[in-house]
């Protein structure tokens, strides 16, 4: 697209205007910095709240990998990615709308467009490549003046990356160092 606007516009101008992907004052950032091993355990801790919780994972077989975990730990969990048909996608959808799963555990592309009323929590279990794809994520949660708060696992290794999508994306967030059985993750997934 940037192309054909280089080759054909004279002197374009861009008008963007905020969406629901757009920073929110209702939403809290938080960013816990952890040991690779330790990542599975510091997910399963979080989602273990009570709340609607949408997590985000890179990979189908990620997302299916971490519902399996939460379901096998006692957490009602299902997945949503591109490889499941039209209807599965809609049934699974459907089970967490309904309250019948607490934890939804999604790729970028099956998430575009999904509106989930009253979601409390967004995790990153893998961080996001752009700055874009965080607001899209972070969007699922804090709508129509309510609170919600995004919680992005780092390993150590990709500090520097998240640090940067979060300037870009103008949003100041604390990067704690965290591990399994923190006072942090309890509080965080109480919400």
């Amino acid at each position: 697209m940037a192309a054909l606007v280089e080759e054909f516009l004279h002197e374009p101008s861009v008008h963007e205007v905020a969406g629901e992907d757009q920073a929110s004052s209702t939403i809290d950032h938080r960013v816990l910095v952890v040991e690779q091993r330790d990542k599975d355990r510091v997910l399963e801790e979080l989602v273990a709240g009570e709340g609607k919780t949408i997590v985000f994972a890179r990979t189908r077989a990620y997302a299916e990998r971490l519902a399996d975990q939460f379901e096998d730990a006692g957490i009602r969990a299902t997945s949503l990615h591109g490889d499941l048909n039209q209807s599965r996608r809609t049934r699974n959808l459907q089970l967490l709308t309904s309250g019948r799963v607490n934890v939804l555990v999604a790729t970028d592309v099956a998430a575009r467009g999904i509106h989930v009323d009253d979601v409390s929590l967004v995790v990153q279990a893998d961080a996001p490549d752009d700055y874009k794809a965080y607001m899209h994520r972070s969007g699922r949660t804090g709508r129509a003046g309510k609170e919600g708060t995004v919680v992005t696992i780092v390993p150590r290794g990709r500090r520097r990356k998240i640090e940067g999508i979060l300037e870009h994306a103008e949003i100041e967030a604390d990067l704690v160092e965290s591990g399994p059985g923190d006072r942090i993750i309890a509080e965080l997934a109480a919400r």
